[in-house]
């Protein structure tokens, strides 16, 4: 058995030793066949090598990024393809392997790095058909080159507001409107490039007019998926043309993605509301300084030839602020010689026909704005505001009539209808910044005064929008000749010439002369001349107009009409006013079709019978005919249709006229100015009325009476219905007043705003709350005083004048009064007045933001410390150390010899929004308050330290 196990392991050791010997003889018997093998391998590796190291060279060309790994193989395929070329080397390899070293050592080296070799090439395989990331588009930041925005002082604060506006974390939407070429989408890019470096991703996106919503998805998809994954990203939508629904977009939006900010710029203010901008920034045309300095970089110019610098000045102002143009001009002129820039200046300046070269991007650009208006009506009115000057205001009423006269409106029911519908039109072209508003200055001229209280609203355009208003009419069928502004001394016009114009204007020039001949322009609907020096019009002038509508001659000094007008048989507006030659005027009885008739400030006496025959007529204006003292029996009643009335009387005038008025049952707007009321019936349509013996004050109501010279016991009914339906009451001179409230109570006052009063010897108050508890009224047997809400609670101003009995405005709070809108006081020359009120009723005075109290020589105190008894309500008194808050925002008090304080009690007053205070000539004014006073937006000085209130006071008496 021992043998048996002892043969069993002897023989498998055999086997053992066996193998192994037949692997070593082997290693040296196929030495030549591994080494050549080994060789071949490091051939493919050099070959693969090869074809990945042009993979890597066109990769780097396109700017890819290599990717990882792929470095590092190619170091180990250059180690690895060295090694092989200097191990084993013909011959010389071969006697190395077989004189110096092993077979089986030689051999056994070829095997191994051989599986080094495909080793590498498995690893390689994949770097031989990509080596490489796609490069990552440059983000527009990275291209954009930023713009030089020093001493252009209108864009960089605009750029810093917007900056502020997106870095705001209550904000998630902001919108830049603006003109076309007015620098939005500049503005836009230099806002990202600013901001960069705080988001994740910046998306600028170009949408115009026709959006693509697909290719918008595709520009926003990357960087909306970082939104939901929390980043912060900017996405810029770039010409937004009407509003966008974000999330059809695929952008992320609302409260649950405040990290997605969201810039949109727009020709429309309206457009960005709609898209729920939380910021809405306006971008201004560039000042005449910013718009010279961005040229010169333009023109790379610093240093000019004076002639040539003349010249760009004339051009730079041509361009109107707008960037757009700007560069636009100074590109095409740059380098070019002194006889280009002038021929560019002519061009310019010349009037808008078939050639716009030198305007022509402007103009385009601005076109597509028209382009898009989808409102025929606020297209039409767009057009007719061409008509006016050049940096000339228009108004409103003006651009209503002229359009009611052209019938471009869909038959409106009155002229106040088609007023609102021209207002909309006039918003959505100022949303579009096609038409601008008028800034009106406190210091204005009179003239200018009276035009904006006639107008309500004055606008304007801006000169490149004009003229491309006037490339549009000057291209279509309904072509306009506008000549307006151009000082032309007088229009000698050939009939050929203007044969098919349709519109004319030539306001605002020094005409005194026009042609005394027939001009044959069977299509012309308007004809404008208005503020020019004509005295006399040629008798043939008219004849061949037949087919005008609306004809305006005011403000020249025409004092009688050619025989020509009375063939104007389609006329539907004539203004004559200010023409203040002009006294006859009974030929107009002819133009039977007038609906708008206005001879405002002609030297009319009377208005005659033949004015009847005009039953056509929707509006009449004599207002400022200081001359007219007569308006002839029946002719007023006669005009039924009438909508509008403007008379102004002399103080001579004979008023009863006024009885006439009952018959007007059209009648909505009616301006008044006569010395006697007493004939006025009650008008149940009225909307608007301007009622009195002198001209109202500029203001923004729109039911004005002054009542003047009456007693008031002798107040008619109609007097007393207007008394209840005014916005603004003027009493003067009225002897039997006490106060207005018990007094007048009768007529209510739910439509008071403003209450003046003068001359009102016996006024001792404004308010009497002493006798307000008792008081019925005498509606079907008496009961509480009737109103809709609180007496007074709807009105902003008080102004009380030369009242030299009044002596307080009403003592105490009381449960039928409120003056919590009220926001002025003015008070002059009240002799007796002791004190405004009691602190109690200050108190109620939540939106007084003014008062102005001046030559009241008894006043001691404004506000008293409030130690009165109260009345109809529980009001408790002030105590000391009271926390009172007051409104205010300015006082002035002026020549008050006996003032002694502001408020004569002991309370803690805070005034938090105070920013003026002016006190002249009070000098028994030591203290403001006996208490402690805090004004967050003003601080006082005395000796140039700061102080308080009282300190102040105190420091104007020092000596």
């Amino acid at each position: 058995m021992a043998e048996a196990v002892s043969s069993s392991v002897i023989g498998k050791v055999v086997d053992l030793l066996f193998g192994v010997a037949k692997k070593e003889i082997s290693y040296m018997c196929n030495c030549s066949e591994n080494v050549e093998k080994y060789k071949n391998e490091a051939d493919k590796l050099s070959r693969m090598k090869g074809r990945v190291q042009q993979q890597i060279d066109l990769a780097k060309s396109k700017g890819e990024v290599l990717l990882e790994g792929v470095e590092e193989w190619m170091k180990k395929a250059d180690a690895e393809i060295s090694n092989a070329a200097t191990q084993f080397t013909n011959g010389e390899d071969q006697e190395k392997c077989f004189y110096l070293c092993t077979l089986h050592r030689c051999s056994k080296t070829a095997i191994k790095k051989t599986f080094s070799l495909q080793q590498h090439q498995e690893e390689g395989k994949s770097f031989e058909t990509c080596v490489s990331l796609p490069a990552q588009a440059l983000g527009f930041t990275d291209l954009y080159q930023s713009k030089n925005l020093d001493d252009i002082g209108t864009h960089k604060s605009i750029l810093e507001e917007i900056i502020r506006a997106i870095e705001d974390d209550t904000t998630q939407i902001v919108g830049i409107n603006g003109l076309g070429g007015v620098g939005k989408t500049t503005l836009a890019s230099e806002v990202a490039k600013a901001i960069k470096n705080q988001f994740a991703d910046i998306v600028f996106v170009t949408v115009s007019r026709t959006v693509d919503v697909k290719i918008i998805q595709e520009k926003v998809g990357v960087a909306a998926s970082r939104v939901i994954k929390g980043e912060k990203v900017l996405i810029i939508l770039d010409d937004v043309w009407e509003e966008l629904k974000l999330e059809e977009l695929g952008i992320p939006c609302g409260s649950e993605y405040l990290n997605c900010k969201i810039l949109l710029t727009s020709r429309s203010r309206d457009v960005c509301a709609a898209m729920n901008a939380q910021k809405n920034i306006s971008v201004n045309p560039l000042q005449e300084e910013e718009a010279w300095t961005l040229f010169e970089r333009v023109v790379g110019k610093s240093e000019w030839d004076d002639t040539l610098k003349e010249v760009a000045l004339k051009i730079v102002k041509e361009c109107g602020g707008l960037p757009l143009f700007i560069q636009a001009l100074g590109k095409a002129l740059k380098d070019k010689e002194m006889r280009m820039w002038e021929v560019a200046l002519r061009r310019l300046q010349a009037p808008i026909d078939g050639d716009v070269t030198y305007k022509k991007e402007g103009i385009l650009q601005l076109k597509l704005s028209y382009d898009h208006l989808e409102d025929e009506v606020a297209k039409s009115l767009f057009l007719l505001c061409s008509m006016f000057p050049e940096d000339g205001n228009i108004g409103l009423k003006t651009l209503t009539r002229y359009g009611l006269a052209l019938g471009i409106f869909n038959n409106p029911d009155s002229i106040h209808d088609t007023k609102d519908i021209v207002q909309l039109a006039v918003e959505s072209l100022k949303s579009s910044f096609l038409l601008s508003p008028v800034d009106i200055k406190i210091y204005s001229p009179v003239e200018f005064l009276l035009q904006i209280k006639e107008e309500d609203e004055l606008f304007k355009m801006h000169d490149l929008v004009r003229d491309m208003a006037l490339f549009i009419t000057f291209k279509g069928d309904d072509k306009f000749l506008v000549k307006s502004g151009k000082g032309l001394r007088e229009w000698q016009p050939r009939s050929d010439s203007i044969k098919s114009y349709k519109k004319i204007s030539l306001m605002e020039n020094k005409i005194c002369k026009l042609p005394n001949y027939e001009l044959d322009i069977p299509h012309l609907d308007t004809f404008l001349i208005r503020n020019n020096e004509l005295s006399i019009v040629p008798d043939e002038f008219f004849r061949g107009m037949k087919g005008l509508k609306v004809l305006d001659m005011g403000g020249n000094n025409i004092s009688s009409f050619p025989q020509s007008l009375t063939q104007l048989t389609m006329l539907r507006l004539l203004d004559l006013s200010g023409n203040r030659s002009l006294c006859e005027i009974s030929i107009l009885g002819e133009l039977t079709c007038l609906e708008i008739l206005k001879l405002r400030g002609t030297g009319i006496i009377n208005i005659p019978e033949e004015i009847g025959q005009l039953t056509n007529l929707r509006l009449l204006d004599v207002y400022c005919c200081y001359d007219l003292s007569y308006v002839t029996p029946g002719v007023i009643s006669k005009l039924i249709r009438l909508e509008e009335l403007y008379v102004h009387l002399s103080k001579e005038g004979n008023c009863r006229f006024l009885a006439e008025l009952s018959e007007l049952t059209l009648l909505k707007i009616l301006h008044l100015k006569v010395s006697e009321l007493h004939y006025i019936p009650i008008i149940e349509t009225l909307i608007e009325f301007d009622i009195g013996s002198t001209v109202c004050p500029m203001g923004i109501y729109k039911r004005f009476l002054e009542v003047s010279g009456y007693n008031k016991c002798s107040w008619t009914a109609p007097i007393r219905k207007l008394i209840q339906l005014t916005e603004q009451l003027t009493l003067s001179n009225i002897e039997d007043v006490d106060n207005i409230l018990p007094d007048l109570y009768q007529e209510g006052f739910d439509e008071l705003r403003c209450i003046a009063l003068s001359y009102c010897e016996n006024v001792r108050s404004l308010v009497k709350t002493c006798d307000l508890d008792g008081i019925q009224t005498s509606n079907e047997g008496g009961g509480p005083m009737k109103t809709k809400g609180k007496f007074f609670s709807h009105v902003e101003v008080i102004e009380l004048s030369i009242l030299n009995g009044l002596e307080l405005l009403w003592d105490n709070p009381h449960q039928y009064i409120s003056f919590c809108n009220l926001a002025k006081i003015t008070i002059y020359y009240c002799s007796s007045l002791l004190k405004l009120f009691p602190i109690s009723v200050a108190q109620g005075l939540v939106n007084l933001k003014d008062l102005n109290i001046s030559d009241c020589e008894s006043l001691v105190n404004v506000i008293s410390d409030g130690e009165e008894q109260t009345t109809g309500s529980e009001i408790e008194l002030i105590k000391k150390d009271t926390n009172i808050v007051f409104s205010f925002e300015h006082i002035v008090l002026n020549n008050i010899p006996k003032l002694e304080s502001f408020y004569s009690g002991h309370s803690i007053i805070k005034y938090p929004s105070l920013e003026s205070l002016f006190v002249y000539n009070c000098p028994s004014m030591k203290t403001w308050s006996y208490g402690e006073n805090h004004t967050t937006k003003i601080k006082f000085y005395d000796e140039e330290r700061e102080c308080s209130i009282n300190d102040y006071i105190a420091g104007k008496h020092e000596v």
